[in-house]
C-alpha cells in the first residue's frame, strides 16, 4: 500500500478541479491515475463530493483529499414554490453573501436560472435585482453549485441552464465561463441547452463570439429607440446601440449563429407602431435575430406594468418577417419570474 502523505500544494475547491488537476496531484502522492477518475465519477456522476463516503478508495487517501481539497457548499436559506411548480431557491454562498436561483420545469424541460453576481449594478429601472447594487461576484465554481446542489442534492432533473438570475454575466466573465465549462465537461449537460444573457457589453459579446461552445446568447434590448432605451437602462447612456449591434453581427457571423433579442413590453414605454419600426430597423441585415417578448412582472414600488398591447405587438413584428415568440415568465406569484428576484422570503 502506499503511504500518503501530505501535499505540498495549495489548496483549492474540490469543485474548481480539472481530471489533470487531480490526475497530477495523484501522481505527486504516489498513487496510481485511476484513482483521479475514481474520484471524477463520485463527484461528477454519481454527486458524491464527501470523501469519506468514496467507499472503493483507501481510507488514507480519503483522508489526504479531505485535507488537501475543502468542500464548500451551498446553504439553502429559503425555498418558495409557485402554483405552476417552479421553485425559487435562496442561498448563503460560500465566500459570502445570497443570491437566488430558479427551477422552472416545463413539458419535458427542466430549467434552472442561475445568478452571476450578488445584486447587480446595472440598475435597469424595471428590474428588481437591480434596484439591489452591486455586492460582489460570484465565483465560478459557486455558479455551478448552483446547479450541482439542485441536481445532486435536491435531486431535481435538469435540462436546460439559463444565465438569466441575479447580475449581468458579461461583467462577470471569467467567472461565467469557468461555470459553463463546468456544466458541460464536469456535468455532462450540452453547452447548446445553455443561454448566456446580456444587457449588452460588447467587449463580452465578442470575447464570447471567440468560444467553441454552442450555447445560445440573448440580448436584452427592450427599446430599439436610443433615447427610450437609456430611460429604461441606464448603461445605454455610455454603450450605444450601434455599438452593441455591431458586437452582435460580429458574434452571429464568427459563430454562423442567429441572436435572441429578449424585449420586455411595458405599457406605454415600448410598445408602440414607432418601437415596432425602430425593432425592425435594429434587425436589418447582415444583423440576424429573433425577437422574444416577455410579460412584463410588476416589482413593488416601480411604476411599470405589463403591456395590453402583447399579441397587436406580436403580430406587428411577425407582419414584417421577424420571428417573434412570447415568453410568459413563470413563478411569477413567487417573485421568481423575469426582472422579480430580490431576495424576498415572503
Amino acid at each position: 500500500m502506499v503511504r500518503v502523505t501530505p501535499s505540498t500544494t495549495p489548496t483549492q475547491p474540490l469543485w474548481t478541479l480539472s481530471q489533470e488537476n487531480l490526475q497530477a496531484w495523484m501522481a505527486a502522492e504516489g498513487h496510481p491515475p485511476y484513482r483521479a477518475s475514481q474520484v471524477w465519477q463520485w463527484v461528477w456522476e454519481k454527486g458524491v463530493s464527501d470523501f469519506s463516503q468514496m467507499s472503493n478508495l483507501p481510507a488514507a487517501l480519503r483522508q489526504a483529499l479531505a485535507e488537501a481539497f475543502p468542500v464548500p457548499e451551498l446553504q439553502l436559506l429559503h425555498e418558495r414554490k409557485s402554483q405552476d411548480g417552479t421553485r425559487k431557491f435562496l442561498w448563503q454562498l460560500p465566500e459570502g453573501g445570497t443570491v437566488e436561483t430558479v427551477w422552472i420545469p416545463h413539458q419535458d424541460r427542466a430549467t434552472v436560472c442561475v445568478s452571476s453576481q450578488v445584486g447587480c449594478s446595472l440598475n435597469c429601472r424595471f428590474c428588481a435585482t437591480g434596484q439591489l447594487g452591486l455586492e460582489r461576484q460570484l465565483q465560478g465554481y459557486e455558479i455551478l453549485l448552483q446547479v450541482y446542489t439542485l441536481k445532486h442534492r435536491l435531486r431535481l432533473p435538469v435540462t436546460h441552464i439559463v444565465y438569466m438570475g441575479m447580475g449581468e454575466p458579461l461583467l462577470n466573465y471569467s467567472a461565467v465561463i469557468e461555470s459553463l465549462e463546468g456544466f458541460s465537461q464536469k456535468m455532462g449537460l450540452s453547452p447548446r441547452r445553455i443561454t448566456i444573457s446580456t444587457v449588452g457589453i460588447p467587449k463580452g459579446i465578442r470575447r464570447l463570439a471567440e468560444r467553441k461552445e454552442p450555447f445560445e446568447l440573448a440580448f436584452s434590448l427592450h427599446s430599439a429607440i436610443p433615447e427610450k432605451r437609456q430611460k429604461l437602462i441606464p448603461l445605454a447612456a455610455h454603450i450605444s446601440l450601434e455599438e452593441v449591434r455591431e458586437a452582435l453581427i460580429t458574434y452571429g457571423q464568427t459563430r454562423q449563429e442567429w441572436v435572441t433579442l429578449e424585449y420586455v413590453l411595458l405599457a406605454g414605454e415600448n410598445d408602440g407602431p414607432e418601437d415596432a419600426e425602430a425593432l425592425r430597423a435594429f434587425i436589418a441585415p447582415p444583423l440576424q435575430a429573433k425577437v422574444n417578448l416577455i410579460v412584463y412582472n410588476p416589482v413593488p414600488g416601480l411604476p411599470f406594468r405589463p403591456s395590453p398591447r402583447l399579441k397587436a405587438f406580436q403580430q406587428a413584428l411577425l407582419r414584417m418577417g421577424i420571428i417573434t415568440t412570447i415568453r410568459y415568465s413563470r413563478g411569477a406569484d413567487v417573485a421568481a419570474g423575469c426582472g422579480q428576484l430580490a431576495r424576498q422570503t415572503g
